[in-house]
């Protein structure tokens, strides 16, 4: 066997033995493609909110949920900080997420100490993402989630912004060490991507390999152990 195949081999059985966590995939035949190349999935239920949920309904439902999927996150999707809070001191026994975009909402997230901030660059023209936010983020110890999904519905155009604006996010969080995942925040069965393609994601925003896998091992579990 030749130096280069044996880097080679060993390569894939070091990969191989790593514990990988998708940590954001949106319906049931996402999670189940999901769970046969992750060794953790978390299900998420996306929430949007114009004012307060009906809290009996949501509850049975999230207590369903919990029990077919064991892990679940609950995604809040809304333009308004106070039902972040008000979601929150409910402590639904799931993850909280916050959908972010709109820098009111993703400061408020931040603040309130949620689980997770998801892609706060999408639908802006900068990052929404600054170092004051960075501090209060790691200070707070709110992962960022960085989510391939956007990338794949954007145009080329778009793609550029869109991987710009999740680099210099990066440089951030790395410089703050802020916890942080990469995910495909799939809602269907063919957004879902391999833990392979996820860390290659990761290199492209500028991770080291080990970077990159910390952000689909490390820091998932520590969110998930909480």
């Amino acid at each position: 066997m030749s130096p280069g195949s044996e880097r080679a081999e060993a390569e894939e059985l070091s990969f191989s033995r790593d514990y990988f966590v998708e940590m954001d995939v949106r319906s049931e035949d996402a999670y189940e493609l999901a769970s046969e190349w992750f060794d953790e999935v978390v299900f998420t239920k996306k929430l949007t909110l114009e004012g307060s949920p009906d809290w009996s309904a949501l509850k049975e439902e999230l207590r369903e949920l919990r029990e077919r999927y064991g892990r679940i996150a609950l995604l809040i999707v809304t333009r308004k900080p106070s039902l972040i809070r008000e979601v929150k001191n409910r402590s639904p026994r799931a993850l909280i997420y916050v959908q972010g975009g709109d820098m009111r909402v993703n400061r408020f997230a931040l603040e309130a100490g949620v689980d997770a901030l998801i892609s706060p660059w999408l639908g802006r023209k900068d990052p929404g993402f600054d170092h004051v936010l960075a501090k209060i983020a790691a200070k707070k110890g709110v992962a960022i989630g960085f989510s391939l999904a956007p990338l794949l519905r954007a145009n080329p155009y778009e793609k550029v912004q869109l991987l710009r604006f999740m680099a210099k996010t990066w440089q951030l969080v790395r410089k703050y060490n802020v916890p942080r995942f990469i995910t495909s925040s799939a809602e269907e069965r063919w957004d879902v991507r391999s833990p392979r393609d996820l860390m290659s994601l990761g290199i492209t925003l500028g991770m080291e390999v080990p970077q990159a896998r910390a952000s689909l091992g490390f820091y998932p579990r520590g969110i998930l152990q909480g």
